[in-house]
């Protein structure tokens, strides 16, 4: 299975609406410019079984991203199998392909646009009022260098991520029984979910990337 394919059920179970493969095109003619691994959006009114049983809210990995009530949160992630890092495309001002994610999106009014960019390439986060757009870093070990450069940026590691996956698929086994209209990822770490141990299941994930 593939690293992008996993971060996406990770997003997707906390709650994210997403796009994966997020394509920046070209001014003129080319190939494209780059493309986001995740481009995904959560809004803050977010409970996922309160109709059925407002007393047994799924409860988000509030801690390892960070979520927030209060925002609508729009995302950019970048996927990597081993150490974090964050590639060109968003590290470099210069490019402006921040830029155009956002004005693709249409969370700002077009004045906006170039001010939370450079927030964005300076620091990964731009917030303003109940808007929140922020870079997260997917991988297996942190990286202290990305870290200082830009301290908004969340670092998800593999551990922690699976280790969610694990606890949601174990304590809601019976809500989520019938997967069958789940991609091959999504029923394939449901049922390793169902058959290992976490740290079982955490490396045979991680075994299975390609």
């Amino acid at each position: 299975m593939s690293p992008e394919k996993v971060a996406y059920w990770y997003f997707r179970l906390n709650g994210f609406f997403m796009l994966e493969n997020f394509v920046i095109h070209p001014g003129e003619n080319g190939g494209q410019r780059t493309d986001a691994d995740i481009l995904a959006i959560r809004f803050p009114n977010r409970a996922e079984r309160f109709v059925d049983d407002p007393t047994d809210i799924m409860e988000d990995d509030t801690a390892g991203l960070r979520l927030s009530n209060s925002v609508v949160d729009i995302v950019i992630a970048e996927v990597k199998a081993g150490r974090v890092k964050l590639n060109g495309p968003w590290t470099k001002e210069e490019r402006q392909n921040i830029d155009r994610v956002i004005a693709a999106i249409g969370c700002l009014p077009r004045k906006k646009i170039r001010r939370a960019a450079t927030a964005l390439y300076q620091a990964g986060l731009y917030e303003q009022g109940d808007l929140r757009i922020r870079l997260v870093a997917v991988g297996r070990v942190r990286d202290e260098s990305t870290a200082e450069q830009y301290p908004g940026v969340i670092q998800v590691l593999w551990h922690e991520m699976l280790n969610f996956i694990w606890r949601r698929f174990r304590k809601y086994a019976q809500q989520k029984a019938d997967v069958q209209q789940w991609d091959d990822t999504g029923r394939e770490l449901k049922n390793l979910a169902e058959h290992h141990e976490r740290d079982d299941f955490a490396s045979k994930v991680i075994a299975n990337f390609h």
